[in-house]
């Protein structure tokens, strides 16, 4: 019987950390989907035109489709995960105008 009580709350607390680590991984992503971007936009400033630069802009736009898939997957696994499910219900629940 203490047993039990003790291993309850460590039950609810696994069942929350999944979750908590996709909306993590979802925060990570879309930051580095945020870097990625300024990254990109700031080689357009650049000046004066420095050697190699196309190879920076090729490099930039990598790490961006890259960072775009990467977001892609984890926007997609947040929103399969219980979490996601009910940020869903509760859209769908609230009306928008």
């Amino acid at each position: 019987m203490v047993n039990a009580l003790l291993s309850a709350p460590a039950a609810s607390q696994g069942e929350a950390a999944p979750a908590l680590g996709v909306r993590q991984q979802l925060a990570r992503t879309q930051n580095t989907l945020f870097d990625a971007r300024q990254d990109f936009l700031a080689l357009r400033d650049e000046y004066p035109r420095r050697p190699a630069r196309f190879a920076r802009i090729r490099a930039a736009i990598l790490r961006l489709r890259e960072a775009r898939a990467a977001y892609k997957a984890a926007a997609e696994a947040f929103h399969a995960s219980p979490e996601g499910e009910q940020l869903q219900r509760f859209r769908q629940q609230y009306a928008r105008w």
